[in-house]
């Protein structure tokens, strides 16, 4: 049998990750329905609240494929950050993440990402963890730049979504790897734009 991962308390200066609960229900319902996540996430379109408990439910049970964490600012969610783990030696899996619209631009994602990348390549030690998102999605691609990810490279149709094919961005970022940006923002605006 294999071992599910542990979702243990992370605590930053702004943030504490901690597992979901049934109570995140209606701010994970309210994240989902904005526009700006369905836009940048494969989130379905006419998301409802039976979506959204079936989400949380699946959240709720230990999984030696994924961990994930509710992120929560001030004692209310503020979104979601996880981990899936992918079937390679030495570990490493993929880094997802989604912020709650009242959360946004405010450095709670920035922190949930450097504890998120650390719990994975130094408590776990896995040697990388991979991020993707959909070309133009700045905000996701600036959290994880400042945490060392390099530019990210384009990649035709990367990612599916409702049904279609759509360009993204992927970046990896191994364990040995400074976790401080090695080029400046201005840099990866120009490779990517």
């Amino acid at each position: 049998m294999t071992v599910p991962l542990a979702v243990p308390v992370l605590q930053g200066t702004l943030v504490r990750l901690r597992p979901h609960r049934e109570s995140d229900l209606d701010a994970v319902l309210e994240r989902c329905l904005d526009a700006e996540t369905q836009r940048w996430t494969t989130i379905p379109l006419g998301y409802t609240r039976d979506m959204a408990e079936e989400y949380l439910a699946g959240l709720l049970e230990p999984s030696p494929e994924i961990a994930s964490w509710a992120i929560e600012v001030e004692g209310r969610y503020a979104g979601t950050i996880d981990l899936r783990a992918m079937p390679v030696d030495g570990g490493a899996g993929d880094l997802g993440f989604v912020t709650h619209p009242a959360f946004r631009g405010r450095g709670v994602m920035t922190e949930a990402v450097g504890l998120v990348v650390g719990r994975a390549l130094d408590a776990w030690g896995w040697q990388l963890v991979r991020w993707q998102g959909h070309v133009g999605n700045w905000g996701s691609a600036k959290a994880v730049w400042r945490h060392g990810f390099p530019v990210p490279v384009y990649v035709p149709d990367l990612l599916l979504q409702r049904g279609q094919l759509v360009d993204g961005w992927m970046s990896t970022l191994r364990r040995e790897a400074p976790r401080a940006p090695s080029v400046a923002w201005d840099e990866v605006v120009a490779a990517l734009g």
